[in-house]
């Protein structure tokens, strides 16, 4: 048995939801000549399930410890949890509970929570965009959003200001995600696992079922689309000019609460963004099995979504960057 990992949780705001948890690997060495990453994965929970935190995401960390290839190109392992939204089944009084405690997070407060922690990540140990960003479900949808709502240096810089800006991807168009002034450095690559990237799609399949935890999470319906990552405006897919050099979808067919049409409408995007030559940069994985929880409770659909990508990332991009 593997012996267990030093781990730490990092408060990176005053809220006692948001906090980070790190698992060291090989944290101290050269990323770069040793070819690897940090696997930073988002939990799912429908945006407001306090059951589910950071910690569900120990047991991919373990299997991904036994896959000796995905292991060895691994520095370390970090799960953010953020700001919830109110949940029906576990209520708060708001006029009893203290602001660092109290659950009522509402769209872009989850968005702008995952981009504080990946940000001040990478202040605090520098590996800038060698990582890895996992999320499932809801986790996915903000792993999504992150991306096409990423404030860069290069973005502030395009306004002459020095770096003040809060540009955002969308350019000036008023319906695009919002971003907060964060810089941070794009993922190599990003993995979405059982996501919801078209609101209004999803909840008309489900006669409707799902209106209530996407009202608390993103308010007005008129309001979704703006949101979602398969109907947002924002720069998709990566390309020549893209950021990450990766964008994976996984899905289980026997997912019992996202359907497979959400993730093959986001393949549908993202190769339409990616433009001819993007293809190899957008990698379908749709045959994880399992229910829509189990991909995380065992950690085996997390583990080899993450195997598969570092993978593809080590032998066919890096492959293909020393041929030319």
């Amino acid at each position: 048995m593997a012996e267990p990992l030093p781990y730490t949780v990092y408060q990176y705001g005053t809220h006692e939801l948001q906090r980070v948890g790190v698992w060291d690997l090989d944290i101290n060495s050269d990323m770069a000549e040793w070819h690897q990453y940090w696997i930073i994965y988002i939990h799912g929970g429908a945006w407001r399930d306090p059951r589910v935190t950071h910690t569900t995401f120990e047991p991919s960390v373990e299997r991904i410890r036994k896959d000796a290839f995905a292991s060895r190109h691994v520095a370390a392992f970090a799960s953010v949890d953020y700001r919830l939204s109110p949940h029906p089944d576990f209520p708060q009084d708001p006029a009893a509970t203290p602001p660092a405690r109290y659950r009522g997070a509402r769209h872009p407060d989850h968005l702008d929570d995952v981009r504080a922690a990946i940000r001040y990540l990478q202040d605090r140990f520098g590996f800038g965009g060698r990582y890895v960003l996992v999320g499932h479900s809801a986790g996915a949808t903000l792993a999504y959003q992150i991306a096409m709502t990423t404030t860069t240096a290069d973005d502030q810089d395009q306004d002459g200001d020095g770096g003040s800006s809060t540009s955002r991807r969308g350019g000036d168009h008023p319906d695009g995600l919002p971003a907060t002034g964060d810089v941070i450095a794009p993922p190599t690559a990003l993995c979405g696992l059982e996501g919801i990237y078209d609101f209004h799609g999803l909840n008309d399949r489900k006669g409707g079922a799902y209106a209530e935890f996407l009202t608390a999470a993103f308010g007005d319906p008129a309001g979704w689309d703006a949101a979602a990552p398969m109907k947002c405006i924002g720069r998709g897919a990566p390309s020549d000019g893209g950021d990450s050099e990766l964008w994976v979808l996984a899905h289980s067919p026997d997912d019992e609460l996202v359907d497979m049409p959400e993730t093959d409408g986001m393949a549908r995007r993202l190769l339409e963004d990616a433009g001819p030559g993007g293809e190899d940069r957008v990698l379908l994985i749709r045959d994880l099995s399992g229910k829509h929880d189990d991909v995380w409770r065992d950690g085996g659909g997390v583990a080899r979504v993450v195997s598969r990508t570092l993978h593809y990332i080590e032998e066919v991009l890096r492959a293909g960057e020393d041929a030319s």
